[in-house]
């Protein structure tokens, strides 16, 4: 309770024991006990990315470089040699196109799709959005940009924080309101409050769990306004046993399906064995490549169409694409070399802070957090993310990192004048 709960370990014993639990209450009967091979592959995963987490630990205690709370002057340093107004052109850039996407919704609908007579079927698989798609659907990533300047503790420029600290939350409400999303409004405000955690203040678990709480309600609200899983179009229509069933449905039928994927029928092949070819088509999505291979294979694609054990409830848990890339041997060895390397990345994020570190950590802990439900490394869309993120840090801090006494002393002088 007193440690950072964002390590890796931490996110992901704690994200997959709280969604598997919520699963076993089987208030769905789609949702049958797991077979024995299903528990071998969910707990070796488990056991394979603690281990490698506490291998890490184990060697760097040994090394006596024990991690640490970011230093004072990792702050500092922040601060002083970060080049924010750069930064916010970047983010500002982003801002643009993302507002461009939504202008070609409201093209297209002729309003923001949540006030539009059918949201369901403006976010139905029917209207093809183009280009467009890939403009809206980017709010988290203008989300991280501005919300990483939102905080006094490395951004010493009080008008550009307290322009951030409007655009960030107003992104998240931008984007329920354009685009229906629960994938869009979770990494939103996920992104928003483990910069927090990092930032600002440390989270509490208690807190965690109040959020948790808060992330069903929006859930209940997202999937009414696309009258997903109902019968009906008409929010007041829904029953109060279905409000409350669509949440536990979206959480375990990725567990169910997996169990059916790893247990098929006799007479049924669920997937075809990818050779490890797919685990890479999320960084060749753009160069059309993975979609070829797709095709030719006949691979499913993202949402894995041929793993429903009920039409409607598709699966995308990592551990079912692991398996169907490496097998049995994949779901063990990819699940610990992801660990290690999170937590090497942790512990130099814990020892030297640097704005670069702490918005890829916070995506990628948040994939790690989600991978009960969502495979991220399967969509090139994260991937891009990723490569804006690294850019846009990087170019920000190619400023000298020592400077003369003198130049130190005008530096400060300079921001203090811009700050005050």
């Amino acid at each position: 309770m007193k440690k950072d709960f964002f390590s890796p370990a931490s996110v992901y014993i704690f994200f997959q024991c709280m969604t598997l639990s919520i699963a076993y209450l089987q208030m769905d009967k789609a949702m049958t006990p797991f077979h024995l091979k299903t528990w071998g592959v969910w707990i070796g995963a488990l056991a394979s990315f603690t281990s490698a987490c506490l291998l890490y630990q184990w060697v760097d205690f040994q090394r006596n470089s024990l991690q640490k709370e970011p230093e004072e002057d990792s702050f500092e340093k922040i601060r002083r040699f970060y080049n924010w107004k750069w930064h916010f052109v970047f983010a500002g850039v982003t801002l643009t196109l993302y507002l461009v996407g939504v202008f070609s919704i409201i093209q297209n609908v002729g309003t923001l799709i949540l006030f539009s007579g059918n949201p369901s079927y403006w976010t139905s698989p029917k209207i093809n959005y183009g280009i467009s798609a890939h403009l809206f659907s980017s709010a988290p990533l203008v989300a991280m940009l501005f919300g990483v300047g939102m905080f006094k503790s490395v951004n010493p420029f009080r008008l550009s924080r307290w322009i951030s600290r409007v655009i960030a939350p107003s992104i998240c409400v931008l984007s329920v309101c354009a685009y229906p999303s629960r994938t869009s409004l979770f990494m939103c405000v996920g992104f928003l409050a483990i910069l927090f955690n990092f930032l600002r203040k440390r989270i509490s678990v208690l807190l965690i769990a109040a959020f948790l709480a808060l992330g069903i309600s929006a859930f209940v609200f997202v999937a009414s306004a696309r009258s997903q899983y109902a019968g009906s179009n008409s929010m007041q229509s829904m029953t109060m046993d279905m409000a409350m069933t669509m949440p536990y449905r979206y959480v375990a039928n990725n567990y169910w399906n997996l169990d059916y994927a790893l247990n098929p029928p006799t007479d049924r092949e669920i997937h075809p064995f990818t050779y490890g070819i797919d685990f890479f088509s999320g960084m060749l999505d753009y160069l059309r490549v993975s979609g070829s291979l797709k095709n030719s294979f006949g691979w499913d694609g993202v949402f894995n169409e041929s793993v429903q054990k009920i039409p409607g409830y598709n699966t995308t848990g990592y551990l079912w694409e692991v398996y169907k890339d490496f097998g049995l041997f994949g779901c063990f060895l990819v699940p610990f070399l992801v660990g290690l390397a999170l937590s090497v990345f942790y512990a130099r994020l814990k020892r030297q802070m640097t704005i670069r570190r702490v918005m890829l950590y916070v995506m990628l802990i948040y994939f790690v957090g989600f991978w009960f439900f969502i495979a991220g490394y399967k969509q090139g869309i994260f991937w891009v993310w990723a490569v804006i993120l690294w850019a846009v840090s990087t170019l920000c801090d190619l400023r000298p990192k020592t400077l003369c006494p003198g130049e130190v002393d005008k530096e400060q002088n300079a921001e203090s004048r811009v700050a005050g």
